[in-house]
This record gives C-alpha cells, sequence and structure tokens, in this order.
C-alpha cells in the first residue's frame, strides 16, 4: 500500500480537494456496493474535467495502485485490509480528523449505489453504518496527546475497520448477483 505522504503530495500537486484518507474512504464506499465499474467512479468523483493533462496523467498511476492495493484488501480473506490514514508520528488530533474524514469518504460512496443497499443489510452491518456516521461528527480539535487517547484511538481505528469489511462481506451476494 502506498503511503498517506506520499498520496497527499500528489493529490495536492494535481489540484485534487481531497485527503488520502477521504480518497480511500470513497473508495471502499464504492467497493462495497459495486455492482459495476467502481474504479471509473470513483476516478470520476476523484479527478475533475479542469485539472492538468499532465497533473492527471501523474496523478492517474498513483491512484491506480491505490485502487489495486484496496480492493485486493478487502477481497483479502486474512483481513489484511487497512485504513489509510497518516502514520503514528501525527498528531492524536491530526491521525482522529482524517478517520473522521475517511468514514465522510466511505458514507458518500457507500451512498453513491444506485440501489438503496441499506436495506440489504443485517441489523449488524446496519449498526456499523450508524456508528461511521457518528464518527463523523467526532469533535478532533480539542482531542490532546495522551496514551489514553492514543489507545481509544486504535481502538477506533480497528472498530472502523472491522466495520468495513463487515458491511463488504454483507453485500457480497448482491455484488455476486450482478
Amino acid at each position: 500500500m502506498l503511503d498517506f505522504e506520499t498520496i497527499e503530495r500528489q493529490l495536492c500537486a494535481a489540484k485534487v480537494n481531497l485527503s488520502p484518507a477521504e480518497a480511500q474512504g470513497l473508495l471502499c464506499g464504492l467497493l462495497c456496493h459495486s455492482t459495476g465499474d467502481a474504479r471509473g467512479v470513483w476516478l470520476n468523483e476523484l479527478l475533475d474535467e479542469g485539472l492538468p493533462l499532465a497533473a492527471i496523467k501523474k496523478l492517474q498511476s498513483v491512484l491506480d495502485k491505490l485502487y489495486s492495493a484496496t480492493a485486493k484488501a478487502m477481497n483479502d480473506q486474512e483481513f489484511g485490509f487497512a485504513l489509510l490514514l497518516p502514520q503514528d508520528k501525527c498528531s492524536i488530533s491530526e491521525r482522529s480528523q482524517a478517520l473522521s474524514i475517511w468514514c465522510q469518504g466511505f458514507l458518500y460512496g457507500f451512498g453513491l449505489s444506485p440501489n438503496n443497499m441499506e436495506k440489504r443489510l443485517s441489523d449488524l452491518a446496519r449498526e456499523a453504518l450508524k456508528d461511521l456516521t457518528e464518527i463523523t461528527r467526532m469533535d478532533t480539535e480539542l482531542v490532546e496527546e495522551s496514551d489514553e487517547n492514543e489507545a481509544a484511538f486504535i481502538e477506533l481505528e480497528e472498530f472502523v475497520r472491522v466495520a468495513i469489511m463487515t458491511l463488504y462481506d454483507d453485500l457480497a451476494p448482491q455484488r455476486d448477483a450482478h
């Protein structure tokens, strides 16, 4: 998987106004319900037609790698899927904000389904979707550096990862039917 900072530099250079976290979250939301061209929809959401062609071509390679790595990880039976977030050396506040933005991207991508996928979810998956919505409302400005907050962040990140895999697995029959 590409690292957060590399993708962030490429997105900024191409003047794409999404963070790497939001971009991967959007992709994961699309992959959960995708019955078609998730990659094409994702790229259309990310890339503005007004972007310079040279910037798009350079970014395209990075996005192709991110797409491939994310799609492969979501299909990994060993649960190798990981959220694309800033490294641990970044502040807990910055990482919490990225997690919140990741969830926003996911919910947006999930909401792009042409079908109402929420009705097809198990109760557990529906609850996970509600919890992801709550995480988007998290006040990340006041998160202080502490061992307790670090542990809570790690637990929350793992919760989100498992919630995404639950949603992805829950919708496998719908994806496979198309």
